[in-house]
């Protein structure tokens, strides 16, 4: 597990910007699309931002670019309708205002049955990629350990498929979708920030809980985490 260090968080965002941007930029050279995560909160919406205007210069920059699309994926969901403004989604679309032409968003639809959203997910996930990696996945880790909506203790970290419903989520509302923890860590790069005292007690735990068991099964051993903590003395 790779810990990256700076008591500044507009640093780490920035720098996580940049590193997404040539994920980005390298799968657009390979194949005129590219797949990446993002997270909810305030860290979550600062990254949109930052990687929204690189992405403005990288297209203004490179006309060879013009026609690439950037797909969207939310690491989890509130299971509430696409209207409501608390919606993650709602949240971070707006934060791509300079280079929404050349995104697509995948939103979890809750117009029905929460298990049906899920499945949907999933397929809708499955149909697009396949078991090709994202060339990105960016989380935030909570203070009890969680990422997206992945709780300890509270999910299988054995299920399989690209996304799941959770009924009963620690932290409110209780009626999530998530993306799974092996499709999360089906990623050539992962980012996952840690910021704030009020997560200094999941960091120097972070090995045992969510973020340990996704290093474990990622294939690719891409995963970075960046805090303006101090990071454990051992992993």
């Amino acid at each position: 597990m790779n810990f990256l260090e700076d008591s500044s968080p507009e640093n780490l965002v920035s720098l996580c910007a940049s590193n997404v941007i040539v994920a980005i930029t390298d799968a657009w050279v390979e194949r005129k699309s590219a797949h990446v995560v993002v997270t909810g909160g305030r860290t979550g919406l600062a990254i949109v931002k930052a990687i929204d205007q690189a992405l403005f210069r990288l297209l203004r920059e490179n006309v060879a670019f013009e026609g690439s699309m950037l797909h969207i994926w939310f690491s989890d969901e509130r299971f509430t309708t696409e209207d409501d403004p608390d919606r993650t989604d709602t949240i971070l679309i707006a934060g791509f205002g300079l280079s929404k032409s050349h995104i697509v968003f995948h939103r979890v639809d809750a117009s029905g049955d929460l298990d049906v959203a899920a499945a949907n997910y999933a397929a809708e996930l499955s149909l697009e990629l396949g078991k090709q990696p994202f060339d990105a996945v960016v989380l935030s880790m909570g203070e009890d350990g969680h990422i997206a909506s992945l709780f300890p203790h509270t999910f299988d970290p054995e299920f399989s498929g690209p996304a799941l419903a959770v009924h009963n989520s620690p932290k409110l509302p209780p009626l999530r979708v998530s993306l799974s923890l092996s499709r999360l860590a089906n990623s050539l790069h992962i980012y996952i920030f840690a910021l704030g005292e009020g997560k200094a007690a999941a960091l120097q735990s972070i090995a045992t809980g969510p973020v340990g068991l996704l290093e474990k099964c990622s294939p690719n051993g891409q995963l970075q985490i960046l805090t303006d903590l101090s990071a454990p003395t051992s992993n």
